[in-house]
This record gives C-alpha cells, structure tokens and sequence, in this order.
C-alpha cells in the first residue's frame, strides 16, 4: 500500500508540475508572441487582437479578432496602405524551441478565418515581396498556409474598387522561404495551391471592367465562371473618346478552363504551357465606329504577333464550344450598324505557340464550324506558320446555302444597296502574306438582283438598280463559276479586311460581266 500510495503521490506531484509548466509556458507563449511583431523593426504592420489561446498540449495558439495595420499610417487622417481584420488565426504544431531560441514562429500550419483586406491607395507601388512575403517570413513560417471566408478590396486614390473578391478560400502547401528563393521572381517555393472566389471584379482602365462570378485556381488549373469583359461606355461616348479608329468589345464566357498548365520562369523568362484550353459559350461582340480619323499604323498579323512574344508561350489545343461572334461596323450614328454574326461556333486551335525557347515550329492551325447571319453553313480552315517571316498563311471556306437577303443588313448601311436571290454554293482558297494574296473563288447561285439606294439610304435609285440588274449575271446555270483572284493588302487593316476584299473581288469577278468584273 505504502509503494501504491508513493506511486500515487509521485503522479499527483507530475500532474501538477504539468499544469505548472503547462500555464508558465502558456504565459510565456502570450507575453513573447507580443513582443516578437514588437521587437522586429522590418516588420511594418502593427498588430492587435481582443484574445489569445494558449494549448500547449496541442502545440498550438490562436489569435481572436486580430487587426492589423501600417505602423506609420496609424495616426494619419488619410488611410494608406494594407489594413486588415480577421477572425481567427490558428497557428498548429508550434516548435516552442525556435520560439524561445530564435524568438520566431516556425509551425506546421497557418489557418486565417474570415479575413477582410483593404489595400488603399499608395504611392509606393505594392509588391508581393515587400508587402507580404519578407515581413512576415521573418516572423513566421510554416509548412501549410490556408484562408477561408476571406474578402479583398484594392481601393483607387478615390477610395474607389480597382479589384475586389469575396468568399475566398486558398491553401498552400509545403511552403519554403530562404535567402536564395527570395531573390527570385517567384520568392517562395511550394509544392501546391489551391484558390477560389466568387463575385470578382477588376478595374481595367479607362474603358472596361472585367467582372468573374467565380473563380477556381490550382498550380495545374485555372477555371473561370461566368467572365465578362464589359464596356464603361455608350458606343457613342466611346467613340467620342478615341482619336483614332478602335474596335470595342463586349465578351462574356459561360466558362474558360485551362486543363494542365504548368507556368514559371527560367531565369528571368516567363513560360506558360498547357495541352488544353476550353472556352464554352463565349459571346463576342466587336464594334467599330468610322468616324474617328483612320489609324494607319501597320497593323500586325497573327504569325507576327505570336513571333514577337516575349515569353515562352506553348498552348497546345483551344476549344471554342457553342460560341457567337458579331463584328459591327457603323459608317456614323445617323444609319444603322451593319452586322456580321457566326453562331454556334465551334473551333479547334492547334499549336499556338510562341519561338522562345523552341527551334522549329508545326503550324499553327484553325478548324472552324459554324453557321454564318444564323442560318448558312460556314467551314473554314486557316494555317500559318510563326517563323514564317513573310507571314504567310492559307484560309481555306466553304458557305452554303445563304439568301443574299440575309447579306443586306451589311451591304445596306456600308454600300447602299441590297440584294435578292440564293447563293447556293461558295468556295475559296486564300494564300495570302503581309504584302499580297492570290487564290481562287468559286460561286453556283440563282436569281440574283441588286436594287441600289440614294445616299440616304431610305429611297431606291431606281435607275441605277435597272442597269445594275441588267449588268448582273441573275444565275450561274447549275454550275460552279470559278474565277482566279489576286489583291494586294492595306496594310493598315486587319486580316478579316484583307479576307473580305479577297471575297468581294471574287463576287464581282463572277457575278458582273468580264467588261465591268476584269474576269
């Protein structure tokens, strides 16, 4: 009994020296953890919260309604720089030896709950190295880091949104921070992320705003949510604005996914690569005011623009699934636009892919399907290839089964005249270069009639649409007519210009006689 009733004794006496030990070091862990932010000058938020759980048991603490702030923007009247309050932050498997010894926080995981950020307005530009990895990697670090329910705003010199996101949620994972990784353009190291938020919106300078319900992110994937690019202004105000000649768009996405990415530098290079991008249900709107002056800057094709990229570019394969396209053009606001649309538009983009880094390249290649004006069959195939310095490049279409009709709301508001009558088939071949094209046009159409307007466009010439009718070949006979066309580029308009007078020649050199067409 005595040897039971030391054994007890002996446990009692443990027991206590625990609970000793235990509320000493729990009043240690709160009276150093105050003075590690305290006591490390580089190190510029000051940091406030209402409770402080000690469980040493658990090698863990966490901090209640913590606030933090800029320590020289504490007194000023004006708000300047990162506030942020938070819930609660969890620090688990603290090592209290690194703690005592060094006077730093190395744990397994960080959880931060319900953060709200504000990043006012400063004129030091904000970076990530700065602003957030070097103050607190001296401080704290940890193997995972997670946020959950968090909010961001960055806020303009007039306190106005430039980027906001709520219901944020992020984790990284097996996180590494020293003095070599923090010179580089990524200053830390990690093993994986993930990210989301809904509700985002960005502020994209003057004229757009780009707005995502939701948005998913890991370091193999992104996935987009109901995205929209969207217009601040009127058409009219628009165009009031620009000096010169500028498309606006209006985009939207059901989704944009990227499948596999994988990203980072090499040195100081920038690569982007994945084996599959999707965008579903894109709608496009592109629309074009002449009244501004023209621009005569050359204007770039697509082989040039991609060989001109300054970083390491490797996209595989881009879907569009179920998209719609229209492209408007408005000669000035007393008459309508003239629209071209395509819809259910489906198209295949293989080996878009920039020469950094690469020595030869395959073609770049695009297969599109879609119904061109809602209702006639459009197939095209277009290839070029980026180290081609002439940028050269063949488009390949075939379009059925149009009535001309569905053409007028085009040819009336840019050429006054409209046209009746089935263009039964329509084939061609484009071989074009920065410089100049040639190929061949093919057309098997019935009953073609042109009428002609008056420079109001509201009352028909009827005399000139008389001897337009009379020049115009009304059919084909059964037939394919095929003629060879050749144009030289303005090169101060896009490709789909260079396409569409390569297109128009070919009309005129079917349609009219040999004496008005030059076939």
């Amino acid at each position: 009994m005595r040897i039971l009733k030391k054994i007890l004794i002996a446990f009692a006496i443990l027991f206590i020296v625990a609970i000793a030990i235990n509320f000493g070091l729990a009043w240690y862990v709160k009276k150093k953890l105050p003075s590690i932010l305290k006591a490390e000058t580089n190190f510029p938020y000051n940091v406030n919260y209402k409770d402080l759980d000690v469980n040493l048991w658990g090698g863990s603490f966490s901090i209640k309604d913590a606030a933090l702030a800029p320590k020289e923007n504490m007194e000023a009247a004006t708000k300047n720089g990162v506030f942020v309050k938070v819930n609660t932050i969890a620090v688990n498997g603290v090592n209290l030896w690194q703690l005592y010894r060094y006077s730093r926080i190395l744990a397994d995981e960080v959880v931060i709950e319900k953060p709200d950020v504000i990043m006012y307005h400063t004129k030091k530009k904000y970076t990530i190295e700065d602003d957030v990895q070097r103050p607190f990697h001296q401080v704290i670090r940890t193997g995972k880091l997670k946020i959950t329910g968090g909010s961001f705003r960055m806020l303009d010199s007039l306190h106005n949104p430039q980027l906001r996101a709520s219901n944020i949620a992020f984790t990284l994972t097996n996180i590494r921070v020293d003095s070599i990784i923090v010179k580089e353009n990524i200053p830390i190291r990690y093993r994986d992320y993930s990210f989301s938020c809904d509700s985002l919106y960005y502020n994209a300078g003057l004229f757009y705003n780009i707005e995502a319900g939701s948005l998913k992110a890991t370091d193999t994937s992104l996935v987009a949510g109901k995205f929209r690019l969207v217009p601040k202004q009127t058409r009219k105000q628009f165009s009031g604005m620009v000096a010169k000649e500028v498309d606006q768009f209006n985009i939207k996405a059901d989704s944009i996914s990227v499948n596999n990415a994988d990203w980072g530098f090499v040195h100081d290079t920038l690569y982007v690569h994945t084996p599959r991008m999707v965008l579903n249900k894109v709608y496009a709107n592109i629309y074009r005011s002449k009244e501004p002056k023209d621009d005569p800057v050359r204007k770039k094709l697509y082989s040039e623009m991609l060989r001109n990229l300054g970083f390491d570019l490797k996209a595989d394969k881009i879907l569009f699934k179920n998209a719609t396209i229209e492209y408007e053009e408005q000669l000035n606001f007393s008459k309508p636009a003239a629209k071209v649309s395509f819809s259910k538009f489906y198209a295949t983009v293989n080996n878009v892919y920039s020469p950094v880094g690469k020595g030869k390249l395959p073609d770049t290649t695009i297969d599109v399907q879609c119904l061109f004006m809602k209702s006639a069959p459009l197939k095209v195939s277009w290839s070029f290839n980026t180290l081609d310095a002439s940028d050269s490049f063949t488009i390949i279409g075939h379009l059925q089964n149009i009535r001309s009709e569905e053409v007028n709301p085009v040819s009336k508001p840019l050429m006054n005249a409209t046209t009746s009558g089935i263009l039964k088939d329509v084939r061609f071949t484009f071989n074009g270069n920065r410089d100049r094209a040639s190929g061949t046009f093919a057309v098997e159409y019935d009953d073609l009639k042109v009428d002609i307007y008056k420079k109001d466009g509201k009352k028909k010439n009827k005399l000139i649409s008389a001897v337009g009718n009379l020049l115009v070949k009304n059919d084909s006979d059964d037939r394919l007519k095929k003629t060879d066309v050749k144009i030289d580029r303005k090169k101060d308009k896009s490709v789909f210009n260079f396409l569409w007078r390569f297109v128009q020649q070919g009309l005129k050199q079917t349609v009219l006689p040999k004496i008005v067409g030059g076939d």
